[in-house]
């Protein structure tokens, strides 16, 4: 069982932890091997489903499992990334990030001013 306590140390809403290890012995002839279940289990707690509402809409470690859930296809939300790349490192995002901290480019003499101001306050807010 040292797979399915590697899963369950990674699997992020900890319930019902007998059903877990059941289905997880239900599941041994099609789930794929532990390093692609933990990545599974990573991207998952990456969507915005998983990500919202204080972990009540992540499934039990059970019904993941009987559902085969490794095999979602997944829409993976990551703050502050625009264009696959960090926030700071695109005008968009920059743009973006000073919207959310309540700074407009019109506010200031050069967008250089303005791109300086966001990462300040965004430091701070840190």
């Amino acid at each position: 069982m040292d797979d399915f306590d590697t899963f369950w140390a990674a699997y992020p809403k900890k319930v019902a932890k007998a059903d877990a290890r059941k289905a997880w012995l239900q599941t041994k002839d099609i789930r794929p091997d532990i390093t692609k279940l933990l990545s599974a289990v990573t991207a998952a707690c990456k969507t915005e489903q998983w990500m919202r509402g204080s972990g009540q809409f992540i499934p039990h470690a059970a019904t993941w499992l009987r559902g085969e859930r490794w095999e979602d296809e997944l829409v993976v939300v990551l703050p502050d990334v625009v264009n696959e790349k960090p926030w700071h490192e695109t005008a968009s995002g920059i743009e973006a990030k000073g919207k959310e901290l309540g700074l407009e480019p019109s506010q200031f003499d050069h967008w250089q001013a303005f791109k300086v101001a966001v990462m300040q306050k965004s430091l701070k807010a840190a």
